[in-house]
């Protein structure tokens, strides 16, 4: 397996969207336009796990500011804890294809990209039924910061945070 930055120009980008298809059943065109959007936010990072010449993970973020569209739902949602949207990274997506769990590479793709991020904190959604999802967040030192709330789409979300140490930032 290697580790390979994400770009939607690059060779693997297709096959991303192929595997996000797959993992959450959704339209492929417009997944591709949203994470070409994405990209074009303000310290936008991402890395793909390539077996062979197949993605078997993807995880990006970026930076959250004010006007973004995630940014302000969590804003709103979060209430008391808002600060947790100042000098923060939004963790956008990650997913591994299911022959390949169980191999750390959730955990190795989320390791490069918050590594090598400058907020103090960052942010991600789950859905709250996925509990696989939110017992691995929680083994990697995340909180919960929002036990439920709804998106704009039928399924039950939460909010989850983790403060990014000077080791995690030392870029």
């Amino acid at each position: 397996m290697i580790i390979v930055p994400f770009r939607v120009e690059g060779k693997y980008f297709k096959k991303m969207i192929k595997l996000y298809c797959q993992l959450f059943e959704v339209d492929a065109a417009g997944m591709e336009q949203q994470f070409k959007h994405h990209s074009t936010y303000p310290q936008f990072e991402g890395y793909l796990a390539i077996v062979g010449e197949e993605v078997a993970g993807y995880v990006y973020g970026y930076s959250s500011e004010k006007g973004q569209y995630y940014h302000e739902l969590l804003s709103r949602h979060l209430h008391r804890n808002r600060e947790w949207m100042e000098n923060c990274m939004e963790l956008v997506e990650l997913g591994v294809h299911p022959d390949y769990r169980g191999k750390g590479i959730a955990k190795r793709l989320m390791g490069i990209l918050l590594q090598n991020r400058r907020e103090e904190r960052a942010v991600l959604t789950t859905r709250k039924d996925n509990q696989s999802a939110i017992d691995f967040y929680h083994s990697q030192d995340w909180k919960t910061l929002r036990d439920g709330f709804f998106p704009n789409v039928p399924h039950e979300y939460i909010i989850m945070g983790k403060t990014l140490s000077r080791k995690d930032r030392s870029r």
